[in-house]
């Protein structure tokens, strides 16, 4: 693994200042505050997936390689150092990982242009459902572009004790690009383990209500959304205060909210939708949960991965296409050696090294916040029915919890068919009617 095409604006003159002036005792609020406008870009070439995941959690800008292009061979994952014993188990179950994945995906014979449909798989298993078999050893390459001050949670990610051997030699690269007194001064920001064990017993409770059947469960709301929405919206086109109008307004109040609500986003103003926010707990497979982190405008937190190596009885999320293939029961049973295999693993050489040995289809639980404007752009892409399925059901499952608090509000978070045209050109999926039969009718 390395880091390749780094680089880096503003970052030689702030350290010129910390030179001229001897800083080096920074607080964490001031030395983001000297780094906020430097600007990084840089590659991470050759990590593994739970490398990318942990940083792509930071909520920087990524961009990274679909498992589309994985390679099948030796230099295609990356494992912990283990007893000869155990690595040769670790090497024949990725081995069987990746087998199965490329039994799946046998194309059937002839030709066919850009990216296979389904009709092209012999088994009926795309890619995009084979990969759920793939562990997070599997190598990926992530370019990412940050502000400066993100390098704070990037060196704390890369010195947490649970995961600073996974990271130790890309940390070392990453020291030795950037100037020195920089890197004495964010080698200082630590991770407090007492407060990462507190903040898991503080969700505890919201996790508890997170579980396969109930895998998208509101768990926060304003009382009333439109109510804050027409708030915004009032506080900027009226000379007077919210409240007096509200007032005024008496018990027709959530009515004439809505009104505001319906006849400010008509003009396109929907910056106001900012105001509304609510808090979502969602049950996924990690190949959904590393797609909602593309979608960096929302506040997560994630339970510890260590649930999904000791939770026995947790399930994995298993595509339809495998459920009705020949390889169902094969997945199955690999699935469970790999589990056996990790719970092992932890208890012999400690949890970092096992958590190479997590599966695509491993589910895990996250709390997501987010507000009305950004669930009204996720919600379009992931309702469409070119998004992953996965993601397209827990999408249609919000939007329907949403339109029950507001149907005002969310009216806007559908497919771009059912609002006016599909605007996936050439990859259209060609049901603009079933979608608008679907939608459209939601109250």
């Amino acid at each position: 693994m390395k880091i390749a095409q780094f680089e880096a604006t503003g970052i030689d003159k702030v350290e010129a200042f910390f030179d001229a002036n001897d800083m080096m005792n920074l607080t964490e609020i001031e030395l983001r505050d000297f780094l906020r406008i430097c600007n990084l870009s840089l590659i991470f070439e050759g990590i593994n997936r739970l490398q990318s995941t942990l940083i792509c959690e930071l909520k920087d800008s990524y961009v990274q390689q679909s498992q589309r292009y994985v390679t099948m061979n030796r230099e295609s994952y990356t494992l912990p150092k283990l007893e000869e014993v155990d690595n040769k188990e670790a090497e024949d179950l990725t081995t069987l990982a990746f087998e199965l994945y490329a039994k799946m995906t046998v194309l059937k014979e002839g030709d066919f242009k850009g990216r296979p449909k389904l009709t092209n798989y012999l088994y009926g298993v795309p890619i995009e459902d084979a990969r759920y078999i793939l562990p997070l050893s599997t190598k990926t390459n992530v370019c990412v572009a940050m502000s400066g001050d993100k390098l704070v949670d990037l060196f704390r990610l890369f010195m947490d004790e649970r995961y600073e051997n996974l990271f130790s030699e890309v940390f070392e690269q990453l020291k030795m690009c950037l100037p020195k007194r920089v890197v004495q001064l964010l080698t200082k920001q630590k991770q407090n383990k007492a407060k990462e064990n507190l903040l898991q017993a503080f969700y505890k409770e919201s996790f508890a209500r997170i579980n396969p059947r109930d895998n998208l469960v509101l768990l926060d709301k304003f009382a009333n959304l439109d109510m804050k929405v027409g708030f915004g919206a009032m506080t900027s086109t009226m000379k007077i205060a919210p409240s007096e109008s509200i007032a005024k307004w008496g018990d027709e109040a959530p009515a004439k909210a809505k009104g505001v609500v319906e006849r400010v986003l008509s003009y396109g103003h929907t910056s106001i939708a900012e105001q509304a926010r609510t808090t979502f707990g969602m049950m996924c497979s990690l190949v959904t949960y590393h797609q909602q982190l593309r979608h960096r405008v929302t506040a997560n937190h994630r339970e510890e991965l260590t649930e999904m190596i000791y939770d026995e009885t947790r399930e994995v999320k298993i595509p339809e296409t495998i459920k009705q293939s020949v390889f169902c029961e094969e997945y199955k049973e690999l699935v469970e050696k790999i589990k056996v295999f990790r719970r092992r693993i932890a208890e012999k050489y400690g949890v970092e090294k096992a958590l190479l040995f997590l599966l695509n289809c491993d589910q895990l639980k996250v709390i997501i916040s987010a507000n009305a404007r950004a669930d009204i752009l996720m919600l379009a892409d992931r309702t469409c029915m070119n998004a992953q399925w996965e993601i397209r059901e827990l999408a249609v499952k919000k939007v329907m919890l949403l339109r029950e608090l507001s149907p005002a509000l969310y009216e806007q978070a559908l497919p771009s068919c059912v609002l006016g045209h599909c605007r996936e050109g050439k990859m259209t999926c060609g049901q603009m009617a079933k979608m608008k039969e679907k939608f459209l009718n939601l109250k």
